[in-house]
């Protein structure tokens, strides 16, 4: 068992004035008592959370922050994208096109299949029937 952190997840766990807080905090504080196995993001994702996080909220500080909460947590392990997976990631890319999955996105299938991930930890609805989510 094992979970798989999205960049909207990892951001609503942190940001107060996302929609998603509350329900964030919830399931972060489930996930830390290990409820579904170990943690798992990988450096795209956290490429994607910092700059989004800096991007759209304008706040140096708090993407920083971000950032260092998740590079320091002892439970949340980062994995690194191999070249396999960045093959497979452009493979999931092209083969979901209707469902406009980033490229981040497809490698977080490819990463969740690799690490026999059962949860993802996410809000976007572009993963339904990809892989099991149920953060509602």
């Amino acid at each position: 068992m094992a979970v798989f952190l999205d960049t909207g997840f990892i951001l609503a766990v942190k940001n107060k004035d996302d929609k998603n807080f509350q329900i964030a905090q919830s399931w972060m504080k489930r996930f830390l008592k290990n409820e579904f196995g170990e943690i798992f993001t990988s450096t795209l994702v956290f490429n994607e959370l910092v700059t989004l996080a800096l991007v759209r909220l304008k706040n140096p500080d708090f993407a920083i922050n971000l950032g260092n909460f998740v590079l320091k947590s002892k439970k949340i392990k980062i994995i690194s994208f191999t070249d396999n997976d960045f093959k497979n990631s452009w493979e999931i890319f092209q083969k979901y096109r209707e469902k406009r999955l980033s490229f981040t996105d497809s490698s977080i299938l490819i990463h969740c299949e690799r690490l026999n991930c059962n949860f993802l930890a996410t809000f976007d609805k572009h993963f339904k029937g990809l892989i099991p989510s149920n953060l509602s």
